[in-house]
């Protein structure tokens, strides 16, 4: 469970986050949606600890993470695993060699243990035949299911992915979708997902905050958003067309 209490940041002159408070639950895709420079990867960085924030708190499972020493916060990183926006893999380094990373930098593992959960994670994510490739040899689909298999391979509570679809087709993005929701649900990971793409939202999207100007303006599931009065929210939701079809279809947002 992570617990983010009245989160504030700002750059200068610039109010990113003001008083953004939310609860995310382990088993579910929680989403943090949003326009472009509404704040959500300063939100992300800060719930990983990589940004600290001007006021608020993070808890995780009741630990403030702005609290904990330098010890306590390394140790408590290896419980979170990362899936960047692009995949953020070692073109030097194998597939097989970019998933056993985080285990050469955390455990004290054989190069044998590494390698065996190195291919059970790719196994996972239906990559395992790309293991002696690099990534400038796999498609934008496969690189993201390697960089999950990386970010699993800690076995982490949690989950956190920087717009996993970005550069994807759509089917391929439903795939990945898919993907993720069905590891957060097997491994009981409180996944937060850092996204715009409206497909994700309406395939995925358990728990979902609505950021706008920096403020968590609207919360609730890929349900309730066709029956939202916030007018923020539906100017974003029909600026896509599937998602203006489906709600001119359903009878949502008649006054």
């Amino acid at each position: 469970m992570i617990k983010v209490e009245h989160l504030s940041k700002s750059f200068g002159d610039l109010k990113v986050l003001d008083d953004v408070s939310i609860d995310y639950r382990p088993g579910i895709c929680n989403m943090v949606i949003g326009a472009s420079g509404s704040g959500k990867t300063v939100f992300l960085k800060t719930l990983i600890g990589l940004i600290q924030p001007d006021a608020g708190s993070v808890s995780y499972n009741g630990k403030d993470l702005m609290a904990m020493g330098f010890r306590e916060k390394t140790r408590f990183r290896q419980k979170i695993g990362v899936l960047f926006q692009n995949s953020a893999l070692f073109d030097f380094a194998t597939v097989l060699e970019n998933v056993m990373f985080p285990m050469d930098f955390f455990t004290d593992w054989s190069r044998s243990e590494k390698k065996d959960k190195a291919e059970y994670c790719l196994e996972r994510v239906n990559v395992k035949d790309a293991e002696n490739k690099y990534p400038n040899e796999l498609s934008g689909g496969m690189q993201k299911r390697v960089g999950i298999a990386r970010a699993i391979a800690l076995d982490p509570a949690y989950l956190f992915c920087d717009e996993p679809n970005s550069g994807l087709d759509p089917y391929t993005s439903i795939l990945i979708d898919q993907l993720v929701s069905e590891l957060t649900k097997e491994l009981g990971m409180t996944t937060v997902i850092n996204t715009h793409d409206m497909n994700s939202i309406l395939e995925i999207g358990d728990n979902i905050g609505f950021l706008y100007g920096g403020k968590m303006i609207w919360k609730g599931d890929r349900h309730s958003i066709f029956h939202t009065e916030c007018k923020e929210l539906r100017q974003f939701v029909c600026a896509n067309s599937l998602a203006r079809n489906i709600i001119e279809q359903d009878g949502a947002y008649k006054d």
